[in-house]
């Protein structure tokens, strides 16, 4: 791997963290499209792989760091991320154009928020006897708006960045 990808995969982990533990007390509204527009920005600059490695690091961080109590999300979490990214980022591999970076994005975010949904309604309670309605609601359709704002977010600042660092 190059210095330079790896540099550049360390600085975006690094502003994902800031996003994600910085504004922790603004949660979800705030937090959820960041952190989403950190996953697609990683994707169109650094690669999948790289972007996969922040996708399942940020939930084990928020978990580690007190964010998120809920241990058996972090796997799901992380599932939810890796398909946000890896649909997202084959489609825009192959064609360019908004209308192909519009499909990724509506993709993308529909596959993280399908996942999340069904996740959390048959796998959690797997590991936890009662699982709360919050937290059902929280990862239900929230999700899919957090996405496609963040989304929406990291193909206009993609768009503002110099080439040298896309």
């Amino acid at each position: 791997m190059k210095t330079n990808k790896l540099t550049r995969s360390a600085m975006l982990l690094a502003l994902t963290l800031v996003f994600q533990i910085g504004f922790r007390q603004f949660a979800q509204p705030l937090v959820g499209p960041l952190v989403n527009m950190m996953l697609l920005l990683s994707t169109m600059i650094v690669g999948i792989p790289m972007a996969i490695v922040i996708g399942c690091l940020t939930p084990i961080i928020a978990f580690l760091s007190g964010i998120m109590g809920v241990l058996p999300l972090v796997p799901m979490i992380a599932v939810a991320n890796t398909i946000y990214i890896v649909v997202f980022g084959l489609i825009i591999k192959k064609k360019e154009g908004i209308l192909y970076e519009a499909i990724a994005l509506a993709l993308g975010a529909g596959a993280k928020f399908l996942f999340l949904f069904i996740a959390v309604r048959t796998l959690l309670p797997l590991f936890i006897a009662q699982v709360k309605p919050p937290v059902i609601a929280a990862f239900s359709f929230p999700q899919l708006w957090t996405a496609l704002i963040g989304g929406l977010l990291a193909l206009v600042i993609i768009k503002l960045l110099p080439k040298s660092m896309q």
